[in-house]
């Protein structure tokens, strides 16, 4: 087997790669093809937020367009399940197999499966392309720049516990993410059904109007709204499961050492996380940034103090 021949490079040594230009240009391609997904994710959450806040604020002013609006969600609801979904899917797919190829060279794995796009070099030129002019070589210097130690990678540890420990800290960081969106997208659905029996019964609406001038409109997207929410919600679960996974065999591994397949199996499982799970909007991911990077660094290096003390004992 493939995975039998793999030996982890040492710590040191993919705290170097994960700096090399060649690697930098692989993250920063992979972080412009998921701002490039996210754009149709701000289009589906933009639509759905608009169609469920429009509908029934329209129709109580205007009881006459219960039929042209419900109608418009419905068209809606068609396209953002056929058309922008696809669009989003195929663009976070790109992004993941990008930063799979980033993962697979700095901790010197080979390639597992065939995945379903292959990002060529040539491609990864024109995403990572600086432009012209000296704003857009700053602009692009600056972009690379904040990509550096992309990895908490603790180098006083043994390479295979190193490279858990990058996994794991990848794997929360998401999760963290995660469970914000899910939150995020808990509270609209809570205000949006709030506001449209609201409007409903200030306005004195009968069962069947309500139905036709506020329900039917509401449904989709607030279908919508509930399926992104349970999907998140089910990634970070998903995720929150293999970190605590990966924490275990780490601490574990002064008695129980960490086998290379375990790491290639780790990342396969980060691939399919990464290809499936809704996307977080670019703008919660930036409010949250440093902080959830700040609680990364010291949780990986708590990790690590961990695994050398129970080294020293041993």
């Amino acid at each position: 087997m493939t995975e039998l021949a793999y030996q982890p490079p040492s710590a040191e040594d993919v705290a170097k790669a994960q700096n090399t230009d060649a690697n930098l240009k692989l993250l920063l391609a992979q972080r412009r093809l998921y701002s490039r997904a996210k754009v149709w994710t701000s289009i589906r959450g933009t639509g759905v937020g608009v169609v469920a806040i429009a509908a029934p604020i329209l129709t109580a002013i205007w009881p006459g367009a219960a039929v042209p609006v419900a109608t418009t969600a419905a068209v809606w609801y068609v396209f953002n399940h056929v058309l922008f979904k696809f669009l989003e899917r195929r663009g976070a797919t790109r992004a993941a197999t990008v930063q799979e190829q980033f993962d697979t060279k700095i901790f010197g794995m080979p390639t597992i499966v065939v995945r379903e796009f292959r990002v060529s070099p040539e491609d990864i030129s024109q995403l990572t392309g600086a432009g012209t002019g000296v704003r857009a070589g700053r602009r692009h210097a600056y972009a690379v720049e904040k990509l550096r130690d992309w990895y908490s990678i603790q180098e006083n540890v043994p390479g295979a516990v190193a490279i858990a420990i990058a996994q794991r800290g990848n794997v929360a960081y998401s999760r963290r993410l995660l469970d914000r969106n899910a939150a995020l997208w808990l509270s609209l659905l809570v205000a949006w059904s709030a506001m449209s029996v609201t409007i409903s019964v200030v306005n004195g609406f009968s069962l069947a109007t309500f139905l036709l001038v506020a329900a039917i409109p509401v449904l989709p997207p607030l279908v919508d709204a509930w399926d992104e929410f349970r999907k998140v919600r089910a990634a970070g679960r998903e995720r929150e499961a293999l970190a605590n996974e990966m924490q275990d065999a780490i601490l574990a591994n002064s008695t129980t050492p960490i086998q290379p397949e375990q790491l290639v199996a780790w990342q396969s499982q980060l691939f399919a996380l990464r290809r499936d799970a809704p996307l977080v909007p670019d703008w919660l991911y930036q409010l949250l940034r440093n902080r959830n990077e700040a609680e990364m660094s010291e949780a990986a290096q708590a990790i690590g103090i961990s695994v050398q003390q129970d080294i020293g004992e041993g």
